[in-house]
């Protein structure tokens, strides 16, 4: 395959347009200088190439993952797509790259500089969903359960499988702000849509009672004389205190600020 060419290829953001990308550059012989999403390209005086996304382009990538690699590379790539990795589609090229010809030794590589930064936005991905299952907070509005979160990486398609199964006779909706998307679990099916902005009507009488009891739970319990504040912050970082009625600045601050926009809230 030819040298990293002057050429930048643009996608439609999908996981699977991700995948085109690499069979373009994979079948067509060239390594591009980047791959960006339509939607984030930026003014630039390289040449750009849009890549349209084609399934059956996609599926064939897919399939070579566990073939060429090992099944184990399947995760890797996925998560690596739907982390918050800087530049993770250029990345996850050069992984493929190098390990379609290394095989399933790739893997082992983990300290190698194609290999190393799928494993670190791996573990960011994987370490901020087994945060949320355990910090995700749910408030009922006429019959709907519904949960604000703000994460780093795009963690929806990961929290689906726990939630579903835990509320498989509810009707819930977890609104992720960061990524403007929301995940709907209704009537026993699951959907991820696009949502930029959610309103909720006021918190009824019995929903903020609930809340109330909850913080007052988790201040009984709470042992005064081994209270460590940094501690509870290296487990529980600060910034996902804010969806979390027991912590510090949650229920009294949230209520009496309802009024003011989003952002101003926002520490």
């Amino acid at each position: 395959m030819s040298g990293e060419s002057d050429l930048i290829y643009l996608y439609d953001g999908s996981y699977e347009g991700m995948l085109c990308c690499v069979y373009e550059s994979v079948y067509g012989r060239e390594v591009p200088a980047d791959i960006v999403p339509e939607n984030e390209a930026e003014p630039t005086l390289f040449c750009t190439k849009y890549i349209e996304t084609d399934l059956e382009h996609a599926q064939r990538v897919q399939r070579s993952l566990a073939r060429k690699i090992a099944p184990a590379a399947e995760d890797l790539v996925r998560d690596t797509f739907f982390s918050c990795a800087d530049g993770k589609e250029r990345k996850i090229l050069r992984f493929l790259l190098f390990a379609y010809r290394a095989g399933d030794a790739a893997l082992r590589m983990r300290a190698h500089d194609c290999v190393a930064p799928l494993y670190e936005a791996q573990r960011a991905l994987r370490n901020e969903v087994h945060l949320l299952l355990g910090f995700l907070r749910f408030s009922e509005y006429d019959g709907v359960l519904v949960a604000r979160i703000r994460p780093k990486n795009f963690v929806l398609p990961y929290l689906q499988p726990h939630f579903c199964a835990r509320f498989a006779g509810e009707t819930f909706l977890i609104y992720d702000k960061t990524h403007k998307a929301a995940l709907v679990w209704q009537d026993r099916r699951a959907r991820l849509v696009a949502l930029d902005n959610l309103e909720t009507p006021p918190e009824s009488e019995e929903e903020l009672s609930f809340r109330r009891m909850w913080r007052t739970f988790s201040d009984t319990i709470a042992i005064a004389l081994r209270e460590n504040p940094r501690c509870r912050m290296t487990h529980c970082p600060k910034r996902y205190w804010s969806e979390m009625w027991e912590m510090p600045g949650g229920e009294e601050e949230k209520l009496k600020m309802r009024s003011l926009p989003e952002d101003f809230t926002k520490s």
